[in-house]
């Protein structure tokens, strides 16, 4: 063998031993394909409903009033002394009222028919019909006025309030719940503003809460 072949054969050998003592390739791994979770689109927010509330504007009471009130509530009545507001069943009203046609009964029996006082709330505050529980000021429409809470003190059903040339009015009765507001300046005129109810006191309150409600849109234009 010559040596040209013996180096070729050489190189050979070697190779092969290299190739045996190589550790095995690993094989190469391929990750799964991952399919996206496919992510719920933003949930599109509930549009409120249309209002639901009624606008009142007078068209007999005369005062330039206007307000909202909402379907627990209905106008029961409208005259060009007062306009009158139902709530839900319950025994009792809320009432917007025009004193200058007004009068009430005197603070003491015989409870004679007077003139609607100057000073509305000290004069209910001095009435023995009324148990006043509680005096505050508040706004309505911007305008100043007087809360009073109070309770029936009257025995039996008397009538204390005339509203217009009729002889009609409103009673006092035991178990009465009553709200007064009153404003002396609403644009020259006087605003009474009264809630009124034959029921429980816990009903009583939802009464004034949602009357206040009402209030709370209340506003008043320039005659």
């Amino acid at each position: 063998m010559n040596t040209r072949k013996l180096l070729v054969s050489v190189m050979m050998l070697v190779s092969v031993l290299f190739s045996a003592c190589a550790p095995a390739a690993k094989p190469i791994t391929v990750p799964p394909t991952v399919v996206p979770t496919a992510v719920p689109p933003t949930a599109v927010p509930t549009v409120a409903p249309a209002s639901t509330l009624t606008t009142f504007s007078p068209k007999t009471f005369d005062l330039p009033i206007t307000f909202q009130y909402g379907p627990e509530w209905k106008i029961d009545s409208e005259d060009s002394s007062e306009v009158v507001l139902k709530y839900k069943d319950y025994d009792g009203e809320f009432l917007f009222i025009h004193p200058k046609s007004t009068k009430v009964a005197g603070p003491a029996a015989p409870y004679s028919v007077i003139p609607f006082p100057d000073d509305f709330a000290n004069w209910i505050q001095a009435h023995g019909l009324f148990q006043v529980v509680k005096t505050q000021s508040v706004l309505v429409g911007g305008l100043p006025g007087t809360q009073i809470d109070a309770t029936s003190a009257c025995g039996t059903k008397i009538t204390w309030f005339f509203v217009g040339p009729g002889p009609g009015g409103w009673n006092c009765e035991p178990g009465g719940h009553y709200r007064f507001i009153y404003l002396d300046d609403v644009h020259g005129e006087r605003l009474l503003i009264m809630t009124v109810g034959y029921v429980s006191a816990q009903d009583f309150t939802l009464m004034v809460d949602a009357a206040q409600k009402v209030l709370d849109t209340v506003v008043f234009s320039k005659p």
